[in-house]
């Protein structure tokens, strides 16, 4: 939870992507697809499917399309069913965010056991970003054993998963913002693709709007509002990234800081960070109320003209007004540039920070282990010495009631010094005992060989 990956309980996604920017219908997979085939992989497009069987009892195997194309923001749709196989385990996916030679990556893979996973993908190796283990999270109500449709938002680093229309899981993962998408069919699996298919949001830009268009203006107007309030929305996620990522490094502390006062340096200064960020969302917001205000005269001022109460130059006000927006936009998605590096690297410190915290808990928890262990053999020396003192008395009363001389009472110096003479004399016979037995054995092997 301390790096990257969280998960949520209700949609995040709020953005329409209605623009069909990539439409695959598997019907030119020599030409369009990376693939292998070998004997681990028998891959092939037929009846209006892609049909993909890994042999391989290991891995699975990622397919991507002959493309450099790479996306951050879109709505990733597919269909995918399992052919008949003894293997009843058997797994596909989609792959988001797909870097070089699959060096890194998000996986959201399903099964026939009607269970689906969210994974990370490194080179060689899946982990869990939502739930423990494996991975895997049964879903009954979502899955069925015939054909699924995986449909996948993503919006600056936050994922809402749906598996045949039915919301599923949200998550955000914020290592990877832009990258490839591709299938995936997992070891040892018969299952077959009908389509996959990708779209972004479908948006004028605001540079190409008629300023004569009242419409279109008042249509840029909303467009920076809408913008402003994914920015704030963006940074309230930042805050609360930041203050959940203080209180778990805070509770991995535990009794540690009496200890490492550079640690608590640090998060200190997470903190401070946090109280800036709330203070630029501030001003956000109240950029946005001026905003909205403007708007609201706009539609005022655009009545009043239709109603013919106002004269003048309307276009070259409007005009200026759109521009005065622009430039103010501009400026924000400068500032928030600046922002998420600085929040990318108060994510690398935090990492570094809970490290720290890791090490010095282990050392201390070896500490204690030693003393408690010292405190054991402490112990059993007292013992030793008060049972010793035990007989000594006994032996100067058996003394006094026969008559003897009394014994002389030896100091506690005196009586720890026997003892180790005594343990001395002990460990002189065990070592005698132990040369005799080697000797004997050596003198019987010596006459078996001869």
């Amino acid at each position: 939870m301390c790096t990257s990956g969280f998960f949520a309980y209700g949609q995040e996604v709020n953005k329409e992507f209605t623009k069909l920017l990539f439409n695959e219908q598997f019907n030119q997979v020599d030409k369009s697809w990376n693939s292998t085939f070998n004997a681990d992989n028998l891959f092939i497009a037929q009846y209006g499917y892609f049909e993909l069987y890994r042999k391989s009892k290991k891995s699975g195997y990622y397919l991507f399309p002959n493309t450099e194309d790479e996306y951050s923001n879109y709505l990733l749709e597919a269909s995918v069913s399992f052919n008949d196989h003894k293997n009843r385990k058997q797994s596909a996916g989609l792959v988001l965010m797909a870097q070089a030679e699959t060096s890194g990556g998000i996986l959201v893979e399903i099964n026939q056991k009607k269970e689906f996973r969210i994974m990370k993908i490194t080179k060689d190796k899946q982990s869990p970003i939502v739930g423990t283990g494996q991975g895997w999270i049964k879903s009954n109500a979502a899955i069925t054993k015939g054909e699924n449709q995986i449909m996948i938002k993503t919006y600056d680093k936050v994922y809402d998963l749906y598996i045949n229309s039915q919301y599923v899981q949200s998550f955000t993962y914020i290592e990877l913002g832009k990258g490839k998408v591709g299938i995936y069919v997992g070891p040892d699996s018969k299952v077959k693709f009908d389509y996959l298919k990708l779209f972004v949001e479908d948006k004028k830009d605001l540079v190409n709007l008629n300023s004569t268009d009242t419409k279109s203006i008042e249509e840029s107007f909303t467009q920076i509002i809408v913008k402003l309030k994914d920015q704030i929305n963006k940074k309230d996620k930042e805050i609360d990234e930041l203050r959940t990522k203080l209180k778990l490094c805070e509770n991995g502390n535990g009794g540690m800081k009496s200890i490492d006062t550079a640690v608590i340096g640090q998060r200190n200064r997470l903190n401070i960070r946090v109280d800036q960020l709330e203070i630029e969302n501030e001003n956000l917001k109240t950029d946005l109320v001026n905003m909205e205000e403007e708007l609201t005269s706009l539609r005022e001022f655009k009545s009043r003209i239709e109603k013919g109460d106002e004269e003048g130059d309307i276009i070259i006000n409007l005009t200026n007004m759109v521009e005065n927006q622009k430039n103010k936009l501009e400026s924000l998605e400068n500032e928030n540039k600046s922002l998420n590096k600085e929040n990318n690297d108060l994510f690398i410190e935090t990492k570094d920070l809970t490290k720290q915290l890791d090490k010095s808990t282990n050392e201390l928890t070896s500490e204690r282990a030693k003393n408690i262990k010292l405190k054991e053999e402490l112990d059993s020396l007292r013992k030793t010495i008060l049972n010793l003192k035990d007989s000594l008395t006994k032996n100067k009363s058996d003394a006094t009631n026969s008559g003897s001389a009394p014994v002389k009472e030896l100091s506690d110096d005196e009586k720890l010094q026997q003892m180790i003479e005594k343990e001395r004399e002990e460990r002189r016979k065990r070592r005698e005992e132990a040369e005799r037995k080697r000797k004997e054995e050596e003198d019987k092997q010596n006459s078996d060989g001869q």
